[in-house]
């Protein structure tokens, strides 16, 4: 805000007032104070306090506890989703066009903080990084060995290299745990990025929003059927405080992206496989949610799903190979791609979080019931609907939370465009192609019945409420 209007500068704190009371005053119902949806939007605007307290000193172990018991809501809400019939439409207190005038002057000022801030190192060098394979396709048989910065290392360890030894997210990863626990990057004599790279990680940040947005109300216009709900729904993420906290930080925009942008192809199974194999490239977790795709596309579909898959993933090793000179490196920068701590029992040394000061072993039942509810929602139900897709992504995202070791809770934009979509869905039963057997197809109800003679010929591909 500071940024546009000299002197006046929003906290935190009160942008996270601001604008819950926005979100409530444009989509709480007040004469439907006793609906599904106002009680999905309370329990919406419960992921951020959290979060807040997470930056702050004071309120660090509150925040993670809040965080926790949010997610504990959320997780039995998502598997809760698919027995909630009843889904009546609720429209925005505000019209369309003035929806989108708010969306429009919300996303401004979003995208002003993502320039206005200091650069995140993490996707800096993260494009340092891309750069490198790109001079090494250039000009191929010279590994580049140019010493990358890493704010996560101090200046008396050994600097990081574009090389073998280069870890694509633990640099990220070490940023974030940083910009939680009250890390200034400003401050930071011994990080220096130029001004190419620095605009390039504040435009991949800003790509990375405008996907999600786009990619709400492209599932909203034409697999909802319904552009206000698409237009709602681009709007909300942009006003939710937990979007401007983090805004910066690709490594939890970019592999949501991904997803949302699948989901909008779930009728390409080979569109989709290319971009979820780019979700997993970008970020671990996504590598949980293919049996669920398998299962919702079933056998004949799945070879396209996972051939789109295989796609993504030769031309991630061919860049590998890029900047490899024989094969030994190149079996050791593949697997050096993979930070082991992120799976680990006791996570990193230094890092920060809610198993920090608990035991590791107290993580082992944890990750054991994430294993078993990852088989129960694959295999039950086996024929799944689209509206089973999105809250079943949405439940095991929301459950990493719970057992992953470095700031586990915080990531809340892995999941919060999943979250939107299933609180904004209608029934989608009629337009899934792939309908369960024993699921009765629904028509949308019209203002005028059909007479006898044409009764029973309704449009099928409408959205259905109740």
């Amino acid at each position: 805000m500071d940024a546009i209007l000299t002197g006046y500068e929003v906290s935190q704190t009160a942008w996270l007032y601001l604008s819950s009371m926005l979100i409530i005053a444009v989509f709480y119902r007040f004469r439907r104070t006793w609906s599904l949806r106002n009680f999905d939007l309370l329990l919406l605007l419960t992921l951020s306090p959290g979060i807040l307290l997470v930056r702050s000193q004071q309120g660090y172990s509150a925040g993670y506890t809040f965080l926790f018991l949010s997610t504990t809501f959320w997780t039995i809400r998502l598997l809760l989703d698919r027995y909630l019939t009843k889904r009546a439409r609720i429209d925005p207190n505000l019209i369309s066009p003035g929806m989108t005038f708010l969306g429009v002057c919300a996303f401004a000022f979003l995208m002003t903080e993502s320039i206005t801030r200091p650069a995140d190192p993490g996707t800096v060098t993260t494009v340092m990084k891309g750069e490198k394979i790109i001079q090494a396709a250039a000009a191929p048989g010279t590994p580049d060995k140019t010493v990358i910065p890493n704010p996560s290392k101090n200046e008396a360890t050994e600097p990081e290299e574009a090389g073998p030894t280069a870890s694509l997210l633990g640099g990220t990863v070490a940023t974030t745990s940083r910009l939680f626990s009250g890390y200034s990057i400003s401050n930071d004599s011994s990080v220096r990025f130029g001004i190419v790279e620095e605009t390039a990680a504040r435009t991949l940040a800003i790509l990375a929003h405008i996907a999600i947005i786009s990619g709400l109300y492209w599932i909203g216009r034409y697999h909802f059927h319904d552009k206000t709900q698409g237009i709602a729904m681009a709007t909300i993420y942009l006003l939710m405080p937990c979007t401007s906290y983090v805004v910066c930080e690709v490594n939890q925009v970019l592999p949501c992206a991904f997803i949302i942008w699948a989901i909008a192809s779930y009728t390409r199974p080979l569109i989709a496989g290319i971009l979820m194999g780019a979700a997993c490239g970008s970020m671990f977790f996504p590598v949980f949610l293919l049996p669920v795709w398998a299962s919702f596309f079933g056998w004949k579909r799945s070879l396209r799903f996972f051939s789109g898959i295989a796609i993504v993933a030769a031309i991630l090793a061919g860049s590998v190979a890029l900047i490899t000179p024989d094969t030994y490196t190149f079996t050791q920068q593949t697997i050096n791609r993979i930070d082991i701590r992120l799976l680990s029992f006791e996570g990193g040394t230094g890092e920060q979080g809610f198993w920090n000061s608990l035991h590791p072993a107290y993580r082992i039942p944890v990750m054991v019931a994430f294993a078993l509810m990852v088989i129960t929602l694959t295999a039950w139900p086996w024929k799944k609907t689209l509206e089973v897709l999105l809250s079943y992504n949405a439940a095991i995202i929301v459950f990493t939370q719970f057992w992953y070791p470095q700031l586990g809770g915080v990531y809340v934009l892995w999941y919060l465009p999943l979250i939107i979509l299933v609180i904004f869905r209608p029934r989608l039963l009629a337009q899934c192609d792939y309908p369960a057997p024993h699921v009765q197809q629904v028509t949308r109800p019209e203002i005028n019945p059909p007479s006898p003679r044409t009764q029973g010929t309704g449009n099928v591909s409408q959205p259905f409420y109740r």
